[in-house]
């Protein structure tokens, strides 16, 4: 199991209270776990359920995907519920490798056997790995890319090494912190000595526009593999069709390992139970991954009538 990044929380305090690179590094954590949650809440809004005996949360289905990758739908005969919990699989594997004792098991104590007469197992994907590892590699290279931006962006404001004697050190350090907080102009008495303090200037070049765009690479990757459509071209133009589409094959793919997954749990339990429950992507963006046309996209009429300008 995935340790919960979330822990870095404790930390966030530490942040308003330390200098050097102790608290930089705090800071890339509290950066990085923002961007995780962000991934965490998109993660668990990908698919709706429809149908579910109320007594089950969707989200929670979704989250315990995310950190385990798989969980097990159960009728427990004493409650009279259905519920959706982790599952922990023991006991000897059938044809296709998949163990026959399924243990149930909630936060607030509850533990139970189950097996395939009396429970329903739902994957998140065919490789059975949690998404929480992807999702802390982007959560990573995103803070990784808006730190280096942050610190161009402070080059371009205090691009300059201050060179002192030991004699000066205070001095020097006054006026850098002076220099650091915006201040316009640096007031020094008569006695110091000018001379004796040098200022490098290392000439850092500007790339925040770079970063930036790396950002929004990432962001589009990041989309496309949960299953979005998602393009990153930035033009001043209006882009082909051929431009925005690009990676719709990408993006259905990714889309339906886990759908096809679940629409499979799903008709796995209306058989042994009765019920009616099914699973779609929660999109509603008019593209052709979502079964809309592009030539019935108009610039001058409504987003699936005729006529208008075509866009192309």
């Amino acid at each position: 199991m995935k340790k919960n990044p979330w822990r870095v929380y404790e930390d966030f305090q530490k942040s308003c209270h330390g200098d050097g690179y102790e608290s930089q590094m705090i800071d890339f954590h509290k950066i990085k776990t923002i961007f995780f949650n962000n991934i965490y809440n998109i993660f668990i809004s990908r698919y709706i359920w429809d149908g579910l005996p109320p007594e089950i949360q969707p989200y929670y289905i979704e989250s315990t995907l995310f950190w385990r990758a798989s969980g097990v739908f159960i009728y427990d005969d004493i409650a009279e519920m259905y519920a959706f919990m982790k599952v922990a699989l023991q006991g000897m594997p059938d044809i296709y490798n998949i163990p026959n004792g399924r243990t149930a098991f909630a936060p607030n104590g509850y533990i139970e056997e189950y097996g395939k007469d009396n429970s329903v197992i739902l994957w998140d994907n065919p490789a059975t790995l949690p998404f929480c590892y992807e999702a802390e590699m982007y959560a990573c290279r995103l803070a990784n890319v808006w730190k280096t931006k942050d610190i161009n962006i402070f080059t371009q404001r205090t691009p300059v090494v201050l060179v002192s004697s030991s004699e000066q050190r205070l001095t020097f350090q006054t006026l850098g912190e002076q220099y650091s907080n915006y201040v316009p102009i640096l007031k020094v008495s008569d006695n110091v000595d000018l001379d004796r303090i040098k200022a490098l200037n290392i000439g850092a070049p500007y790339i925040v526009d770079k970063l930036e765009g790396e950002i929004r690479a990432v962001k589009s990757s990041l989309l496309t593999s949960l299953g979005y459509e998602s393009n990153p071209i930035e033009k001043r133009e209006r882009l082909v069709v051929g431009e925005t589409q690009g990676n719709n094959g990408e993006t259905e793919a990714n889309r339906n390992v886990g759908l096809d997954l679940r629409k499979r749990c799903a008709k796995a339990m209306n058989e042994l139970w009765g019920l009616n429950v099914d699973v779609r992507f929660n999109s509603k963006l008019p593209s052709m991954v979502n079964g809309f046309i592009p030539d019935t996209f108009t610039q001058t009429g409504k987003i699936g009538e005729e006529g208008g300008e075509i866009v192309e």
